[in-house]
């Protein structure tokens, strides 16, 4: 058995989860870019190949075409939007995903660029650094209104994290947890809406479909406060970001905390220019112990479908029908 491996960080901090692969007799190869790859780049690449612990590469036709043995493509993470699952589904191919390895990093990290963007902290560090002496005013985060815009796993670290900073939480989801809501203590809004419109921090936990496909437009980030900040760490084309930079640019919201973009690496979006934004280069789940769980649940999956069982975390769960 083969294992292509193109998630870039897969083994960066810790080999533990390729080296059960290799223990266990499986030839592994890796991603010869050395970033993630768009399906052209795949094509010829599964040629041979049996699993996938796939990275955010863009697993959608052509990269299928010359795929002869491949039986399991499990996500270094949960989001699904980089692979057509149901092209996936008519090969046959089992799809999996490792849903909450990463939910405290990435929480630790939108709780992070909340307070970056809030007290100016990376033009202070910047500028101390540079012999300058400049006095900063920023906003409240101790009291503030957190919203929450999706209450998964992240949503609910963020929402803990807030309470922790005696925060007003209200989340807006489809699938409102009203158990955890009634124990954290967060009000449920009726609307993306509402929450654009009293929060003070906007924190975005969406996973990207065509529903919510740029659906932070212009018409919603107008509705904010002129001293809100609006913070992505989920999939950067949730938000439009040129509507954003206009934001950004007039002063019409305080700031940004952005760990993701549409396009990444995100050479030529003017939200790296904006003063109000603060950037990240997609590093939310890079700590020890969340790429640790992802790899190991990445493992756990291929080895499944290789042995014939089911993965805990089968996304298509009718290609056993």
């Amino acid at each position: 058995m083969r294992v292509l491996i193109t998630a870039t960080s897969f083994s960066q901090l810790s080999r533990a989860p390729e080296d059960r692969l290799v223990a266990a007799g499986y030839e592994v190869v890796h991603n010869p870019y050395r970033r993630p790859m768009t399906p052209e780049e795949l094509r010829p690449l599964l040629k041979g190949v049996d699993g996938i612990a796939a990275g955010v590469d863009r697993f959608h036709p052509p990269a299928f075409e010359e795929a002869d043995r491949l039986k399991v493509l499990a996500r270094h993470g949960a989001g699904m939007d980089g692979v057509d699952v149901a092209e996936c589904t008519r090969r046959r191919i089992v799809v999996a995903n490792v849903p909450g390895a990463n939910a405290e990093a990435v929480a630790d990290m939108s709780f992070a660029l909340m307070l970056a963007a809030a007290r100016h902290i990376a033009d202070g560090d910047r500028t101390t650094k540079a012999g300058q002496w400049v006095n900063t005013y920023g906003v409240d985060v101790h009291g503030a209104t957190l919203g929450l815009l999706g209450l998964g796993r992240i949503g609910k670290g963020v929402a803990r994290r807030g309470r922790g900073f005696e925060m007003r939480v209200l989340a807006y989801d489809p699938y409102f947890d009203e158990t955890f809501a009634a124990t954290i203590g967060v009000d449920r809004a009726a609307s993306i809406e509402q929450v654009m419109r009293e929060a003070d921090f906007v924190s975005v936990h969406m996973p990207l479909n065509e529903e919510t496909r740029r659906c932070i437009n212009a018409e919603k980030i107008a509705l904010m406060k002129p001293t809100a900040i609006l913070v992505n760490t989920a999939r950067g084309a949730i938000v439009d970001e040129e509507a954003l930079a206009d934001a950004l640019e007039a002063g019409r919201i305080f700031g940004a905390g952005l760990d993701v973009y549409a396009t990444e690496p995100p050479t030529q979006s003017r939200l790296l220019r904006c003063e109000r934004a603060v950037t990240m280069p997609h590093v939310s789940s890079n700590t020890p112990g969340a790429l640790l769980a992802m790899g190991n649940g990445v493992v756990d999956a291929i080895i499944a479908v290789f042995e014939g069982r089911r993965p805990e975390y089968c996304v298509n769960p009718e290609v056993y029908g």
